[in-house]
């Protein structure tokens, strides 16, 4: 009974999840944008639009994350990028909670700025790491795999090298919509609707 229910949740996750990846890729390039205008204020209302984005933004990425690692799990049997998302999962809640701290503490807030900036290279370099590792995946995902890698290894080598968060974050956009589409792909086909019935 319990296999059935989560064998049944499995298409409804795919679809949310791609909807969710389309969702971030939209909203990633903004959110850069609004995260960087917002750092000049400091009034009571940007901290919450601060810490709402934050923990949107990083709510939306584990889900979405976990529902990849579902994907490759369950119908490819492919286990070697686990360890790589588990350790995405906890540098991007790491940062979350420094990001929080310097928020709910101005005088320290230098400092958490700077430790969040520093937690980017190695966020980055996992996203790179994450990228070589899924191209072994035994599957072409209907021709995205390789294109879908490729832009993770480019959004991690940019973020990585600091000076080009930009760029990182457009390949981290561009990657989404891929990413959306593959749990698109990944939904089982409708059945056909008997119409002479």
């Amino acid at each position: 009974m319990n296999g059935s229910v989560t064998e049944s949740l499995t298409p409804l996750r795919f679809r949310l999840a791609g909807l969710l990846a389309m969702l971030n890729a939209l909203l990633a390039i903004p959110w850069f944008i609004l995260t960087i205008y917002l750092a000049e204020k400091s009034d009571p209302w940007t901290r919450l639009a601060e810490v709402s984005m934050m923990l949107l933004s990083t709510i939306l990425f584990v889900y979405i994350i976990v529902t990849l690692r579902i994907l490759v799990n369950r119908r490819y049997a492919f286990h070697a990028a686990d360890q790589l998302i588990l350790w995405q999962i906890k540098l991007n809640v790491i940062a979350l909670a420094v990001s929080l701290v310097g928020i709910a503490l101005p005088d320290i807030a230098s400092s958490t700025g700077i430790l969040a900036l520093v937690l980017v290279v190695p966020m980055g370099i996992l996203q790179l790491m994450f990228g070589q590792r899924l191209l072994q995946l035994p599957t072409d995902l209907n021709g995205l795999l390789r294109p879908y890698c490729y832009l993770n290894m480019a959004a991690g080598f940019f973020l990585a090298s600091v000076v080009l968060i930009p760029l990182g974050i457009l390949a981290g956009a561009i990657s989404d919509i891929m990413l959306g589409t593959i749990f698109f792909q990944a939904l089982p086909p409708r059945p056909m609707i008997d119409t002479e019935a």
